[in-house]
């Protein structure tokens, strides 16, 4: 018998033919603080300059807690403008993910990094395949 899948399949992209129309996804899984000004300000101390030392000068709860907050609303599916809802209507079919090597969970220790966008990506791969986007994931 026949097996039916819940995941929509993505067909693949005619590279070379197709024109390539995407976003980058800049400043979600990978802290640049002229992206996201709000999370290196709301630290209160100027020697956090960039993702590594965002865990190297505070407690790393403190840390973890504010990137799950921002992972989980930075990017959403179709909750706000920068969403893959919106993307998909108006018509971009690729987004660029920069992602960061210290969140793929290898069991290896990667402090002062914090860990933990992994759950993050696989629902933004999720998301992007629902709407029919490719995904590069850029590590």
């Amino acid at each position: 018998s026949a097996q039916t899948s819940a995941i929509p399949t993505l067909a693949p992209f005619a590279y070379g033919t197709d024109k390539v129309i995407g976003v980058n996804l800049g400043g979600w899984f990978v802290l640049e603080p002229w992206i996201t000004p709000s999370i290196f300000e709301g630290t209160n101390n100027s020697a956090i300059v960039d993702e590594y030392t965002f865990g190297q000068f505070q407690d790393p709860n403190v840390a973890l807690n504010t990137l799950k907050n921002h992972w989980a609303t930075w990017i959403t599916e179709s909750k706000h403008i920068h969403d893959f809802k919106t993307m998909a209507a108006a018509g971009l079919n690729h987004v660029r993910i920069p992602f960061g090597y210290w969140s793929i969970p290898t069991g290896e220790p990667v402090s002062p990094f914090i860990p933990g966008a992994w759950p993050y990506l696989m629902q933004a791969l999720q998301w992007a395949r629902n709407r029919g986007i490719h995904v590069i994931v850029d590590l």
